[in-house]
C-alpha cells in the first residue's frame, strides 16, 4: 500500500510538472552581447544568455543563466570534428524553416547596433539597406508592444573595403511552450513518414 502511494506521489508530481510546462512561455534573454573582428575592439566580456519558463508571461518559475565563461566552457567541450555534415545535410529539409512560424514568436525586447561593411563599398551600401529593410518590416509582426524604450536598431556602413563587423546586442523572445511541443512533434512524426517512404 505504500508503495502504492508513493509511485502515485511520484505519478503527480510528474503529471503537475509537465502540466506546468505546458502553460508556461519560455523567454530567451540575451544581454550585452558584443561580437567584433575590428582591430582596437573588444568582445563583450560580460554578456550573457538567460532561458526562463513564466506562468501566464508573469511569474518566473525556472531559470538558467548561461554567463560568458559557463558558454566559453560548453564550446570547448564541444567536438565539433565528430560532427556528421553528410547526415546533418540529409536530415535537414529547407521545408522545415516553414515550420518556424508556428512557434509564433514574440520579441518583447530588442536593441541592435551593427556596423558592418564588405570588400566593395556598393555591395556595403545594398547589404545596410536589405538588413535595415528586413529589420523594419519583420519587428512589427513579432513586438509585443511598440514602445520607444523597448525597440530600436541601427545599422551603419564600414567602408574601408575589408570584411569588418560590430555588432551590439540585447534582446528577449518569448515562445510559449505548448507551440514548441507541438513543433517538435510535427517534425519527428515528418521525419518518421520520411523515413517510412523510403524503406518502402
Amino acid at each position: 500500500m505504500v508503495l502504492v502511494f508513493i509511485l502515485l506521489t511520484i505519478l503527480i508530481i510528474i503529471l503537475a510538472f509537465l502540466f506546468l510546462i505546458l502553460l508556461s512561455t519560455s523567454h530567451i534573454e540575451v544581454q550585452n552581447l558584443v561580437l567584433t573582428n575590428i582591430k582596437g575592439e573588444k568582445q563583450s566580456p560580460n554578456y550573457a544568455i538567460i532561458l526562463s519558463l513564466y506562468l501566464g508571461n508573469k511569474l518566473k518559475w525556472i531559470s538558467f543563466h548561461l554567463n560568458s565563461e559557463k558558454l566559453r566552457k560548453a564550446y570547448s567541450k564541444m567536438q565539433l570534428e565528430k560532427i556528421d555534415l553528410k547526415k546533418l545535410e540529409k536530415d535537414f529539409r529547407w521545408e522545415d524553416l516553414k515550420v518556424i512560424k508556428k512557434l509564433r514568436p514574440k520579441v518583447s525586447n530588442f536593441h541592435l547596433n551593427m556596423k558592418i561593411g564588405i570588400e566593395s563599398p556598393v555591395a556595403t551600401a545594398f547589404l545596410v539597406t536589405i538588413l535595415s529593410s528586413t529589420i523594419s518590416i519583420l519587428l512589427p509582426h513579432f513586438a509585443t508592444n511598440m514602445k520607444k524604450e523597448h525597440y530600436g536598431y541601427a545599422i551603419e556602413p564600414i567602408y574601408q573595403n575589408q570584411n569588418l563587423y560590430k555588432i551590439q546586442f540585447n534582446c528577449i523572445i518569448q515562445v510559449k511552450m505548448v507551440h514548441i511541443i507541438n513543433v517538435i512533434y510535427f517534425l519527428s512524426s515528418k521525419r518518421e513518414h520520411f523515413k517510412e517512404m523510403q524503406l518502402t
